[in-house]
């Protein structure tokens, strides 16, 4: 039996395919995404519509990247703020002043690092590479509740990768990423539609 036929571009299964609702966006600030294995192929993922949307973007794969000397060397060139929920992160407005008030430092100058998966996944990616707890850290204020509906998180704060990625960028360089939730909306819609009719009612 053949395997149904997948969109080349997002992976997905054509029927749950996205493609049509991506818009490209220039980013100043990079973003380097560590995708745990386990949402390479993920029907809820959304850091491929990251991928596919920013112009500034790169993805690893994996859980231990100790070995990983692209993305060492990456990490090494450049200003690298981990986006994880630590005491002593900055917030993005923070970043954001400290360039306006310095005008030797850019944007570029920085870059983006995201672990995507769960949290119990994330904190795992964080034991296995001790380097990433070095990097200082920048968080967000989760002040929205995320329209994450399709996968459940034990934190309230919680939001997805995009969502995450999305609420940085904003701030720091502003509207202009909204096509990003805009792809993100129809996924999760597409997933609910999906569902059987009782389950559907849950979400």
């Amino acid at each position: 039996m053949s395997k149904r036929a997948r969109c080349p571009q997002c992976n997905r299964a054509l029927a749950a395919c996205f493609c049509h609702t991506i818009s490209l966006i220039d980013n100043e600030l990079p973003v380097i995404i560590l995708q745990h294995t386990s949402e390479v192929k993920h029907a809820k993922g959304t850091a491929k519509i990251v991928e596919l949307s920013l112009n500034n973007i790169d993805v690893f794969v994996g859980e231990d990247f100790t070995d990983n000397d692209e993305l060492l060397t990456k990490l090494a060139a450049k200003k690298s703020l981990l986006l994880y929920p630590q005491e002593d992160a900055i917030l993005p407005q923070q970043l954001a002043q400290q360039i306006f008030e310095n005008h030797a430092l850019k944007l570029s100058d920085y870059q983006l690092v995201v672990i995507d998966g769960s949290w119990k996944k994330a904190f795992k990616t964080l034991q296995l590479n001790p380097f990433l707890s070095d990097l200082p850290a920048i968080g967000i204020d989760a002040v929205n509740e995320s329209d994450y509906r399709i996968r459940k998180s034990s934190r309230a704060d919680s939001l997805s990768t995009l969502e995450a990625i999305h609420a940085v960028l904003t701030v720091v360089e502003g509207d202009k990423f909204e096509g990003l939730l805009t792809s993100f909306k129809a996924m999760v819609d597409f997933q609910i539609q999906s569902m059987p009719k009782d389950v559907q009612e849950r979400y």
